[in-house]
C-alpha cells in the first residue's frame, strides 16, 4: 500500500459545523477553529486540549516555588497561569461569554502578579503597600472597561502593554542592577578583573530571554496569519482532513506558545530575584557539582564499555576455540602457549577450562552490564537535575 493511500485510509473527513452540547454560543470572539467538528461535547477540541500545556508547566513551577522556597509570589504567579490554563479550557470547550471573561481577566491578572514581583523587590513595606494599591486600581478599570465595552481589542492591547512592561523592564533591572551586583561579588571573590562566571550566567539568562520571547511572538504571528487566511486556511484543513489538519490549527499554536514563553518569564524573573538576593552562588555551586557527578559517570561508562567488549571478545575467541577442539579425536593431544611456550595437554583437560573460562567471562560480562546500567541511569538523572535546574530552579 503507497504511503497516500495510508494517509487516506486513515483520514477521517471534518463533520458540518453546528451546535453542540453546551448551546447556542454568547462569546464575542469566536476563533477560526470551526465549532463541534470533531465531537458534540467540545466546541473547539484543539484549542481546548492545548491549555493542559498550562495545568503541566503550572504544577511543575508550584513544586519547584515550594522545593526551593521561591518567594510567595511566585507561587501566586503560577497559581494564576494554571487559571487561566483552565478558563481557556472551558472557555473554548463551551463557546460561553462568562469563560471567555474567566480566560481574558486571568491573563491581565496573572500579567499584574508579575509586575508586582518585578517592582516590589527590595522596596519598602510603604512603597509595596502603595504599589499593591496602583496595581489593584488599575486592574479594576480595566476590568469594569472591558466588561463595558465588551472590546476584544481593549482587552488584547491592554494586555500587550502589561506584558512588555514586565519584559523590558526586568530586561532594564537585568543589565542595570543584575549584571554588575554579580561582576561585582565575582572580583571580591576571585580578586580578578574579568568576570568570566558573570558574564556566563548573564549569557544563559539572554539565551532564556530569546527563547521565551521568540516562542510567544512565534505563535502571535502564526494566530495572526490563521486570523487573516482564516477562510483559506479552513479550506486546507478539511482538504487534510483530520487528524493531520491539527497543525493548521493556528490559535492552538498560540496557546502551546504562550505557555511556554509566559512559563519561561515567571521562571526568569524568579532567578533576577536570586541573582539580586545575592545567592547565583549557591545555583552555581550546585550545578557545578551535578554536572561534575554527570562527567564522572560518563568517563566510568566509556571504562565499562571498554571492559565489557573485551570479555566479550575473550568469551567469544574461547567459544570458537572450545568449538574448534570439538572436532578433533578425543584421545590427542593439544598445545596451550604463548610465543614459545608450550604445554601438552589432554583434550578433556583444556576442553574444561576452556568451559570454566567462558563461564568466569559470562559473569563478568554479566555484573559489568549490571555496573552499566546503574551508571547510565546515574548518568540520566544527574542530566535530568542539570535541566530541572536550568529550566526549573534556575537561580536557587
Amino acid at each position: 500500500m503507497a504511503w497516500h493511500d495510508l494517509i487516506n485510509a486513515l483520514s477521517v473527513p471534518y463533520k458540518v459545523p453546528g451546535e453542540g452540547f453546551w448551546g447556542p454560543k454568547t462569546v464575542t470572539l469566536n476563533f477560526c477553529e470551526e465549532d463541534y467538528v470533531v465531537t458534540h461535547y467540545v466546541a473547539e477540541l484543539c484549542n481546548t486540549v492545548t491549555n493542559f500545556l498550562f495545568i503541566v508547566l503550572g504544577v511543575r513551577g508550584l513544586r519547584m516555588c515550594l522545593r526551593n522556597q521561591h518567594a510567595p509570589i511566585f507561587v501566586i504567579a503560577f497559581l494564576g497561569y494554571m487559571t487561566v490554563g483552565l478558563a481557556s479550557t472551558f472557555f473554548h470547550a463551551s463557546l460561553k461569554y462568562w469563560m471567555q471573561l474567566a480566560d481574558e481577566l486571568s491573563m491581565i491578572y496573572t500579567t499584574f502578579f508579575m509586575l508586582y514581583a518585578t517592582f516590589a523587590y527590595d522596596r519598602s513595606p510603604i512603597f509595596r503597600f502603595l504599589l499593591s494599591i496602583g496595581l489593584a486600581a488599575t486592574a479594576w478599570y480595566i476590568t469594569a472597561r472591558y466588561y463595558e465595552t465588551k472590546d476584544p481589542q481593549f482587552h488584547q492591547d491592554a494586555y500587550a502593554v502589561l506584558t512588555a512592561t514586565v519584559v523590558f523592564s526586568n530586561m532594564w533591572i537585568m543589565e542595570y542592577r543584575v549584571r554588575p551586583q554579580l561582576e561585582t561579588r565575582e572580583r571580591i571573590a576571585t580578586g580578578r578583573a574579568d568576570t568570566p562566571s558573570s558574564n556566563a550566567t548573564m549569557t544563559q539568562m539572554w539565551k532564556m530571554v530569546a527563547t521565551g520571547l521568540t516562542t510567544f511572538l512565534g505563535a502571535w504571528g502564526i494566530w495572526n496569519l490563521d486570523n487573516i487566511y482564516c477562510s483559506t486556511i479552513t479550506s486546507w484543513r478539511r482538504s487534510m482532513q483530520l487528524p493531520w489538519a491539527v497543525v493548521l490549527e493556528g490559535h492552538a499554536w498560540w496557546h502551546l506558545g504562550t505557555g511556554i514563553g509566559a512559563y519561561y518569564y515567571i521562571v526568569w524573573r524568579i532567578w533576577i530575584h536570586r541573582c539580586l538576593a545575592g545567592e547565583e552562588d549557591k545555583f552555581q555551586l550546585l550545578l557545578r557539582e551535578v554536572e561534575t557527578q554527570a562527567i564522572a559517570a560518563q568517563q566510568q561508562i566509556s571504562l565499562v564499555k571498554t571492559q565489557q567488549a573485551s570479555k566479550q571478545r575473550e568469551m567469544r575467541m574461547a567459544q570458537l576455540t572450545r568449538a574448534e577442539l570439538s572436532s578433533l579425536p578425543k584421545d590427542v593431544d593439544v598445545y596451550e602457549g604463548v610465543g614459545k611456550m608450550f604445554v601438552a595437554l589432554p583434550m578433556s583437560e583444556m576442553d574444561g577450562k576452556l568451559a570454566s573460562q567462558i563461564k568466569d567471562a559470562e559473569g563478568e560480562v554479566e555484573g559489568l552490564g549490571k555496573r552499566l546500567n546503574y551508571l547510565e541511569i546515574s548518568q540520566k538523572n544527574s542530566q535530568e537535575q542539570i535541566m530541572r535546574m536550568l529550566g526549573g530552579a534556575s537561580a536557587s
